[in-house]
């Protein structure tokens, strides 16, 4: 069996998160972690098991032995690293969201097409085998026809770079393309309308909202996202027939089906994972063994849709990231 190199960009929590999964998948070998701080990335290559560090990015995407980059650096700066492995050869997995905006994706795509390379969103949920039962239940109609959607999630870690709109901080990029994600997978990729509400920080970035997507026959999503309070993380699907209940909707952990009385008559649970973040690993090894530049679970397009509703909702609340007024 081939055993796939990777590499990382970046050395924060969720890096940290990815090399622990790599390290029990004996499909990958984790050879390489860059970092702007040469030491970090030492520390850092130590404690996983690296056999190399570096203190530039460039200097990682130029190594010939890496099959596969994962980019964990913070939201702003996802479109300048994935161009920059992808002009050096590499294939990418790219933390969410994908880039700041939809115009940023689409270059970035433009370069992974004329480079034959793979580039994918690591946007865990569509990878999940439950995110998968979720979608079969509801084709064999288990609830019936879903018309209504309630979901929330909260984001208190007191990460800096989610209240910095340099670093394209805000709840709407880091948990909202969550609730975004879960509509589509409920109510597939046409949206009729989206209405919303919002409350921004000193800073300028959202920091809790409602979102309100109107989708053909008569179906709704309730989407609340906050940084102020504790959400239950759950995400209710309403039908004809009875509901559906998701825990931990990003990472979904069980699905709980009750019938037209209201009483429970299946539960799904997750199946023994690393992290739940193998499975985007996974997927990438499949395309790349397939000659494909995108994975099913997320085709490029999709990434986009969601961009630019994305887009379209800062656009609403008056928000505009600092990289985006440069680009100008």
């Amino acid at each position: 069996m081939r055993q796939w190199k990777i590499g990382i960009i970046g050395t924060g929590g969720i890096a940290e998160k990815m090399a622990q999964t790599l390290s029990q998948m004996p499909e990958v070998h984790l050879v390489a972690v860059a970092a702007r701080d040469e030491q970090r990335a030492l520390t850092f290559a130590q404690r996983f098991g690296a056999p190399r560090a570096y203190g530039s990015y460039l200097a990682l995407a130029q190594d010939p032995e890496i099959d596969l980059v994962y980019i964990a650096t913070p939201n702003n700066c996802h479109h300048e690293h994935a161009l920059l492995c992808l002009e050096h050869g590499k294939n990418v997995l790219c933390e969410k969201p994908f880039t700041i905006n939809e115009a940023q994706a689409q270059e970035v795509f433009a370069k992974a097409a004329e480079q034959n390379l793979l580039v994918t969103e690591a946007l865990w949920t569509r990878y999940m085998p439950l995110s998968l039962q979720l979608k079969e239940l509801l084709q064999n109609g288990v609830i019936g026809e879903p018309y209504l959607l309630q979901a929330s999630m909260s984001a208190l870690a007191p990460l800096q770079r989610l209240k910095d709109p340099a670093l394209g901080g805000g709840a709407l990029l880091d948990i909202g393309v969550y609730l975004l994600t879960i509509d589509a997978m409920i109510f597939g990729t046409e949206v009729e309308n989206i209405s919303t509400s919002v409350i921004k920080s000193e800073e300028g970035v959202d920091i809790q909202s409602c979102l309100s997507l109107k989708h053909p026959g008569q179906k709704l999503s309730v989407l609340n996202s906050t940084m102020l309070a504790v959400s239950d993380r759950k995400a209710y699907v309403y039908g004809s027939k009875g509901y559906l209940t998701i825990n931990n909707l990003n990472n979904p952990e069980q699905i709980e089906v009750f019938d037209q009385n209201r009483c429970s008559v299946h539960i799904f649970q997750r199946p023994e994972q690393i992290s739940g973040m193998e499975y985007e690993v996974l997927s990438c090894l499949h395309a790349l063994e397939q000659g494909q530049i995108e994975c099913p679970e997320i085709p490029h397009e999709e990434t986009l849709r969601i961009l630019r509703m994305m887009d379209s909702i800062r656009t609403q609340w008056g928000i505009c990231y600092p990289c985006e007024q440069q680009s100008r």
